[in-house]
């Protein structure tokens, strides 16, 4: 919410003075089972300070070799602690991890119970959290979960039942709980199925088929609509369920651009409109008849803020800069049409 108060922009500024310093956001993250390095704490808090100050949600991370009944546990532990207390409207959410008894609980407070239904969160924990937590990697499982949490509250926020309602601080039991999984090993990537078996003879139907794979959820890192780098990337990647159906649902909400191929006829951009940020572009290389998806461009180049939109790392020099020579880029990366 924005004020013309000064006074309230002057608590503004000292709230964020008081995050930068690093003392309030510190205590986000207890790490009582160790499960994390030093750093990994650190980016957790600091993340999830940015989730209160951009979305007024105060989400805390409390991990424990012993929780007992878990559900109990992070009820008493969320009113003990105060959770929501940091928000403006009493928004709070509560992940504790249960190394010892092998158990992961989100619990969510009353003022956000409309926006992070039980089954909204169990589908979080199922298909975003845990294969992470799989192959122990732990704190990326949370700032995965994370991202899914910023996009229901913007998508909340965007159908006006989010903000300006009554709330009352506290938690009910609701939330979700589920087996964590922890060291378990990834699950095998489902075999590759019919169509996804080939690559598009253009960079549009090549494009079609990701989705469409996407769609399937099929993980397979050695789909032939992969460049071979690509495949090679993605075979040290963790592919969720979550992240798939992602894809799906924001770019179904985007309009694609013509594609734009490259000067030596081996290269291709596919770009979406710069007001739609979300929609991050495309790029294709091509291997004889084929065109391949080039998703190695993406993890050297792109970047994305909280706001889940995209930007350049202007660092970085790539072949596929021709297709963007109509627009220019500020110093962080975001785009805007040239004049």
């Amino acid at each position: 919410m924005r004020s013309n108060s000064t006074s309230i922009r002057i608590a503004a500024a000292l709230f964020a003075a008081l995050w930068a310093s690093g003392a309030a956001a510190a205590s986000l993250v207890e790490d009582g089972a160790r499960l994390f390095a030093a750093e990994q704490r650190e980016f957790l808090a600091e993340y999830h300070a940015y989730l209160l100050r951009d979305h007024d949600i105060e989400y805390r991370v409390l991990t424990t070799d012993a929780a007992g009944d878990i559900n109990r546990y992070a009820v008493e532990r969320f009113e003990a602690l105060g959770v929501g207390g940091r928000s403006r409207s009493g928004r709070g959410l509560l992940l504790v991890i249960d190394r010892g008894a092998n158990l992961v609980r989100l619990e969510v407070g009353y003022a956000l119970e409309p926006v992070y239904t039980d089954a909204f969160v169990a589908y979080v924990e199922h298909r975003q959290m845990l294969p992470y937590f799989r192959v122990d990697r732990v704190a990326d499982g949370i700032l995965a979960a994370t991202e899914l949490i910023v996009t229901r509250a913007q998508r909340a926020k965007a159908n006006a039942g989010f903000d300006g309602e009554a709330w009352v601080a506290g938690s009910g039991g609701g939330g979700a709980t589920a087996r964590a999984q922890l060291g378990a090993g990834a699950e095998p990537p489902p075999a590759g199925r019919g169509e996804n078996r080939v690559a598009g003879h253009t960079p549009a139907e090549t494009l079609r088929l990701y989705f469409a794979a996407m769609g399937q959820r099929n993980g397979d890192p050695d789909l032939a609509i992969y460049s071979p780098e690509t495949r090679r990337m993605l075979r040290g990647w963790v592919m969720t369920p979550a992240q798939m159906d992602n894809v799906v649902k924001t770019f179904r909400r985007c309009h694609p651009e013509p594609v734009r191929v490259g000067p030596d006829a081996a290269r291709a951009v596919i770009r979406y409109p710069i007001r739609q940020r979300a929609c991050a572009p495309w790029f294709f290389h091509r291997l004889g008849d084929d065109w391949t998806l080039d998703l190695t461009m993406m993890q050297r180049a792109v970047r994305f803020g909280r706001s889940n939109a995209w930007r350049f790392d202007m660092r970085v020099e790539h072949v596929y800069a021709y297709a963007f020579a109509d627009w220019v880029f500020d110093r962080h990366g975001f785009p805007k049409k040239r004049r």
